[in-house]
């Protein structure tokens, strides 16, 4: 059995990033990605089974980096607000620092393949922020919604102003960036003023 060349392994996800965020996820083929890493089509089949495990530890490896960036540092005793807006500040900052992940991101997570990723797993990689909306929760600081929910209205909008940034539409100044987080944390906050109301009727 061949040994793990690391260099070869590297060369090839760079290959495959570059080549789908370019052609797609259909119209990229093993031989092409062989081509541009510099290595054999036989060489790939060391590292991966076939074309879909190595899309899908591509994905794996990608959120596995990003969730490292994020909460590398993370110190979960800090306010609830505190914490929140500094954890979407780095996811905002890593994916502008990593344009071609997120554009395989986004490629990977809008096909079908996306269902065969074990989401047990992703959640992992994202326990830090689960944890973070089940304390809120427990302490009535957050809405009592599903997490799916609250990351809809706080992750999923951030990511959205990342693809606006590449696409030169809007680029944040510092402020109009802090703003943002400010309105995301808003959104998920639990409104004492309402539910007070609310258990007065």
């Amino acid at each position: 059995m061949r040994a793990r060349d690391f260099k070869k392994e590297e060369a090839i996800c760079e290959a495959s990033i570059d080549l789908i965020n370019r052609k797609g996820l259909a119209d990229t083929s093993m031989s092409q990605i062989a081509k541009q890493a510099n290595v054999s089509p036989a060489t790939i089949y060391i590292y991966f089974k076939n074309k879909e495990d190595l899309l899908k530890q591509l994905y794996l490896r990608i959120q596995r980096e990003a969730s490292q960036s994020i909460f590398t540092g993370y110190e979960s005793f800090l306010p609830l607000d505190e914490s929140f807006k500094i954890l979407l500040r780095k996811a905002y900052q890593h994916f502008l620092r990593k344009p071609e992940h997120f554009v395989f991101l986004e490629q990977y997570s809008n096909s079908p393949l996306i269902e065969k990723i074990d989401k047990t797993e992703i959640n992992d990689y994202f326990e830090p922020l689960y944890n973070l909306f089940d304390r809120g929760k427990q302490n009535k600081i957050i809405k009592d919604l599903p997490n799916e929910m609250l990351l809809s209205f706080t992750f999923y909008p951030i990511m959205q102003l990342v693809k606006y940034h590449q696409s030169g539409r809007l680029r944040l100044e510092y402020n109009q960036l802090e703003a943002t987080l400010t309105m995301a944390w808003n959104s998920i906050k639990k409104d004492r003023e309402i539910d007070s109301f609310i258990s007065f009727r």
